[in-house]
């Protein structure tokens, strides 16, 4: 069955267990994409959970299968599954190459006899790097053409973002499909990477509309419930530097739509096995129970044990003295990449949108645990490491 470690309602349990138990034999063949990945390596040990392994086929970008094996271990290892049961995973479980490569004729077979795929590789960074097109839209549309005409695919499940609805949207995203109007170009996005998740969702239905298609959009992916920082330090450092500074340039009353990395993989592994789901697009998401900026802040006062003070609004002229004041002023260089950063996500803060589940939540029943509940997790495992360090995992 799926393991879990950390507490969940009734309901997600039961989900859980129903779930593997009922679908699980319909699975052939899964490919899972970007398995060395935050998200994808939680997936990758939620599905050898569930029992997988015997199925599994990881696309793994290494020189040869050794190598993509060692990776692949690791990964695992790294996002929570114990040393020895890393080392059940073998050879047969990888496929060398990437989204946009040539593959062999044999390992191209090897592809197109999945009954499921879980595409969740891709650039997941917030710099300004040209490959973030290239990988997560260009890439990604050769890697699905393989599966466009196949007869055995029953689902091809791929992992997007939220904030690819752009910043002008109503405060409640709804999970809804974009479409393929006009106005689609006049969509406004804060950096590259969330453009490029949108135009992949609509060219994916708009080349393969026979691909048994369902995209799944997670909101802002933190930490994990029970390794914290650990898998990934991506974004919590923001939260760090808020903390510290008592300043930002939102609302204490401003949600933030969080969800962990470990209750995101549930749900994605949930999604594709499920034989019939009701709908073709789905956020992974807090929602309406997403916790303020405030809250935020009182549950790391807990954490830490250290209460500064007041909590104030700030103008973004504001960030380089925050940056400054993190790094020090003697370096300049990583005080211009905090400021640009904290400018970056200010923009998300500032939109305050709380992103629709009511169809995740009926369909699976997901209950995820509210970041307030394990934000002490991410606070005891970034503890001696710096701000400069784990931002890095974002602009690479």
């Amino acid at each position: 069955m799926f393991a879990w470690q950390t507490p969940l309602s009734t309901a997600w349990q039961d989900s859980l267990t129903a779930s593997t138990r009922m679908h699980v034999v319909g699975i052939n063949r899964l490919v899972l994409t970007g398995a060395t990945g935050f998200i994808g390596g939680t997936v990758l040990v939620t599905l050898m959970n569930a029992g997988l392994i015997e199925r599994l086929v990881c696309l793994v970008r290494a020189a040869n299968a050794e190598q993509a094996l060692t990776r692949l271990r690791a990964s695992a290892i790294r996002c929570g599954l114990p040393y020895v049961r890393a080392q059940r995973l073998t050879e047969a479980n990888v496929i060398v190459g990437d989204l946009g490569g040539d593959f062999t004729e044999a390992d191209l077979a090897r592809l197109t006899e999945a009954s499921h795929v879980i595409n969740c590789a891709a650039m997941a960074s917030f710099s300004m790097n040209s490959q973030v097109l290239d990988i997560n839209v260009r890439d990604t549309l050769r890697f699905a053409s393989h599966f466009a005409d196949s007869k055995v695919l029953r689902r091809f499940l791929h992992v997007s973002t939220a904030m690819a609805c752009g910043t002008q949207c109503s405060p409640v995203v709804s999970e809804s499909t974009f479409g393929f109007g006009e106005n689609e170009s006049e969509t406004n996005h804060l950096v590259p990477y969330t453009q490029s998740k949108r135009d992949v969702e609509r060219l994916l239905r708009l080349y393969y509309p026979s691909l048994p298609l369902v995209v799944v959009r997670p909101s802002i992916v933190v930490g994990h419930t029970v390794l914290g920082t650990l898998p990934s330090p991506s974004i919590f450092w923001v939260f760090r530097v808020v903390h510290d500074a008592r300043r930002f340039s939102a609302k204490a009353m401003t949600r933030l739509d969080v969800v962990s990395v470990d209750d995101c993989a549930r749900a994605l592994a949930l999604l594709a096995v499920k034989p019939k789901l009701a709908f073709d697009t789905y956020h992974v998401s807090a929602g309406s129970e997403a916790p303020t900026i405030g809250q935020i802040i009182g549950a790391m006062d807990e954490a830490t044990g250290i209460s500064g003070k007041r909590y104030s609004i700030c103008a973004p002229r504001d960030f380089r003295r925050i940056a400054c004041d993190v790094v020090g002023r003697q370096h300049s260089g990583a005080a211009r990449l905090i400021e640009h950063a904290l400018g970056i996500y200010a923009g998300f803060a500032n939109l305050d949108y709380q992103f629709d589940n009511r169809r995740l939540r009926d369909e699976i029943g997901f209950e995820p645990l509210p970041f307030i509940d394990y934000v002490s997790e991410c606070v005891r495992t970034s503890r001696g490491i710096g701000i400069v360090e784990q931002m890095r995992w974002d602009f690479k």
